[in-house]
């Protein structure tokens, strides 16, 4: 996996993933060029660096998008407020969850996101859903070229991903022909820190009320609904259709059959004890305190408790639809044995599991070190199973 900043994997991972979601290479090198010292600073990087270079390019573009607005140059503000979203998340990203500056952030990320929305031809639904309580916040983006109920995939990201990250998956998506609902699932993106729902295993429930409410859709065709989820999605989609029977098919975006088996290996935890002294090159996707707070939990020993439920052994058996697993060869977050495990268990007639090699390129985690050809062929594997 290309490593910007060599030694940070979190940071690169960090890049990766927002140029998957989106964001100019020429514009993200910008904001990081004079971050490599700030990356080996401490454990993980100088956080307050990491943000002030991030929120400078996201003031930058939010600025070329609302010259573009006023000036009824529509196209350009549209894609500009996108990347503006973007942005905005990953300044966000390392802060402290209790820093008063990171809901700030993140309410800029939304509010770019909902302005891109507006300008969008059609313009994308941005919507809550209730639940338990609060809400799962949520878009619609429909189907292109048809005007008949659509077959329509659910969507949403892993542990500390968000929707709006996952959104160049919905336009793939809907340029195919089929309807995409993304969605924050408790413990992720605005869900957690607007609705307070942290992190659960018994991903089936949230599921359930996103089904519920777009079976009742008449652009929906509730008989060809598919679901699909990457990183720790990898784990809360099979668990979801082992339950939820209303789903025609499934994808999982690197599979997890054992997330406390993965969080023992990534920080060497042991009860009573701790986790081991990290550094910038662990395998993680996110900070140790974010982690905690997507959970839940105030300590490890709390999180590791919480994470016993978090196992698919026993369980997976209970996949009948259609499912299919995309994993790279070389994810040093979730190993290939997780996805070889899950697959074995799964029950269902039409079932695949798509490693890439090294040698193709997407041997990294959700394939963030090449993304194509493992999007299309998903969009795709979509249209002919619905």
């Amino acid at each position: 996996m290309f490593q910007y900043f060599p030694g940070n994997y979190m940071w690169s991972l960090s890049v990766l993933r927002c140029l998957a979601g989106g964001g100019l290479f020429g514009e993200i090198d910008w904001a990081c060029r004079n971050l490599h010292e700030a990356s080996r600073v401490g454990a993980a990087g100088d956080g307050e660096a990491w943000y002030k270079a991030w929120g400078q390019l996201a003031e930058q573009v939010e600025a070329v998008a609302a010259e573009a607005a006023r000036d009824g140059r529509n196209v350009t503000a549209r894609e500009a407020y996108f990347r503006t979203a973007q942005y905005y998340q990953w300044t966000e990203a390392f802060l402290d969850p209790d820093d008063a500056r990171a809901p700030i952030a993140y309410a800029k990320h939304l509010a770019c996101f909902e302005r891109f929305a507006q300008l969008s031809t059609p313009e994308v639904e941005i919507f809550d859903i209730p639940f338990d309580g609060a809400a799962l916040t949520a878009y619609f983006v429909k189907a292109q070229n048809t005007s008949s109920p659509a077959p329509t995939v659910l969507l949403h990201d892993g542990l500390d991903g968000t929707k709006e990250e996952m959104f160049y998956v919905a336009r793939s998506l809907s340029a195919r022909g089929i309807n995409c609902l993304g969605f924050d699932g408790p413990g992720q993106g605005a869900t957690l820190r607007l609705k307070k729902l942290v992190a659960r295993h018994d991903s089936e429930v949230a599921l359930g009320a996103v089904v519920d409410y777009v079976s009742k859709r008449a652009d929906v065709d509730a008989s060809r609904i598919g679901l699909m989820a990457a990183s720790m999605g990898g784990y809360y989609a099979p668990r979801a259709v082992c339950f939820e029977k209303r789903i025609k098919a499934c994808v999982a975006w690197a599979a997890i059959y054992d997330y406390y088996a993965c969080w023992q290996r990534r920080v060497g935890y042991e009860k009573g004890v701790g986790i081991k002294q990290l550094d910038g090159n662990a395998a993680l996707g996110t900070t140790g305190k974010h982690f905690l707070r997507i959970m839940g939990v105030e300590n490890w020993d709390q999180a590791f408790d919480k994470l016993e439920r978090f196992r698919l052994k026993g369980v997976a058996s209970n996949i009948t639809c259609d499912f299919m697993i995309v994993h790279g060869e070389h994810d040093r977050q979730t190993p290939l044995g997780e996805a070889q495990a899950l697959f074995a268990e799964v029950s269902s007639k039409h079932k695949v599991l798509r490693v890439f090699r090294e040698e193709e390129g997407g041997a990294a985690h959700v394939q963030l070190d090449r993304p194509e050809p493992a999007l299309s062929m998903i969009c795709d594997w979509f249209v002919e199973r619905l």
